[in-house]
């Protein structure tokens, strides 16, 4: 592309030498030298990305013949400008190109003066608009890096918020479901010591999962040459995952109703954590003997989530929520959906979600 870009600059630069004589008819007749100065100025340009100070070097330099030649001044202008901005844009450390600037910026002012006399008209005009463009370029170029760097901390922002909700949600998870095991377990060691063995099958699952879940969420600090991480769970691990909440005593129904519709990842993965966060507040807060009823399906371009358990009275305060509800509000919005949960109108709690699937497919 940048070959192509400066072939087309070059050709336009010959051929509004021809158009520059009609309005400079005291300066020199285009010959074949004036247009081997244009065309290698303009191809200069090609090396703007790969070496920015030959490019610069070279248009200016071709520029200050072609001007001291007394060719027609103005097409080559264009070119040593365009090497001023390659060369303050490519290479950013002020203290490398402000004196390689200067010096482009004295040549071309003298070669615009001279040699007919010292015409300080124009060597001031093309010393003023040089340094204009530079100055310009210069601060471009700063706006356009602090604008980088700002857009870098943010992504590690968000990248940090991100890992804390995924460590979040599955070592809360996974600790309410070892505990609960871990009760079972005690209490049935003496009298049912098979059952407890269940138990301790259980929690070793659960750890494994939760370590692998873990090293998952820890994928972006990996070093190069790592095993890459597993896949984020999703909707096609609603079964597992409540098939483990249910080894711990809590009941648990599910209905998953999404037709024929494609589910995103980003959103398969979303909906997964806002259901495991919900069961766990559930296993947490609702008490003995509560039931839990989850039901995932799709409604005019949404997916929705609800979660409701019947037990002992609200899993967090509606005006005081806790950093799972909290941070399973961040997530969900973080898609374009919503959250909202809180006490349950007859006792126990509710919790709906809704997450957007985008245009149909």
């Amino acid at each position: 592309m940048d070959a192509a870009t400066a072939v087309i600059f070059a050709t336009f630069m010959a051929l509004m030498s021809q158009v520059a004589r009609v309005t400079q008819p005291e300066a020199r007749p285009a010959t074949a030298l004036g247009l081997a100065l244009l065309v290698v100025c303009g191809l200069a340009l090609a090396l703007r990305r790969i070496n920015p100070l030959l490019a610069f070097t070279l248009t200016v330099g071709t520029a200050v013949a072609y001007l001291g030649l007394r060719f027609a001044g103005w097409p080559i202008y264009l070119g040593a400008f365009a090497g001023l901005l390659a060369l303050v844009f490519g290479v950013t450390e002020a203290r490398v190109w402000v004196p390689f600037a200067a010096i482009g910026g004295v040549g071309m002012a003298v070669a615009t003066g001279a040699p007919e006399g010292w015409q300080p008209a124009p060597m001031i005009t093309i010393a003023v608009v040089w340094a204009a463009v530079a100055v310009l370029a210069a601060r471009a170029t700063q706006v356009r890096r602090k604008l980088a760097e700002e857009e870098a901390a943010g992504r590690v922002v968000e990248e940090r918020l991100r890992i804390a909700r995924e460590l979040h949600d599955v070592l809360s998870h996974s600790l309410a479901t070892i505990s609960l095991q871990a009760g079972v377990g005690l209490h049935l060691v003496d009298d049912r010591p098979e059952q407890a063995r269940e138990a301790l099958h259980a929690i070793r699952q659960v750890s494994n999962d939760a370590l692998a879940q873990a090293r998952a969420a820890l994928a972006v600090v990996r070093g190069p040459g790592e095993e890459p991480p597993q896949a984020a769970p999703g909707l096609a691990d609603l079964d597992a995952l409540v098939t483990s909440v249910r080894a711990t005593g809590l009941g648990v129904d599910l209905a998953v109703d999404l037709g024929s519709r494609a589910i995103p990842d980003v959103i398969s993965a979303t909906a997964y954590r806002i259901v495991q966060e919900a069961l766990t507040n559930v296993m947490r807060h609702a008490g003995p003997g509560a039931r839990a009823r989850t039901h995932v399906g799709t409604a005019h371009g949404w997916l929705e989530i609800d979660v409701t358990d019947d037990g002992i009275g609200a899993a967090v305060p509606a005006h005081s929520p806790g950093h799972g509800l909290r941070g399973l509000a961040e997530r969900a919005t973080a898609v374009g959906g919503e959250l909202q949960a809180g006490p349950a109108s007859g006792g126990g709690f509710t919790l709906h979600a809704r997450l957007p699937l985008g245009a149909e497919g």
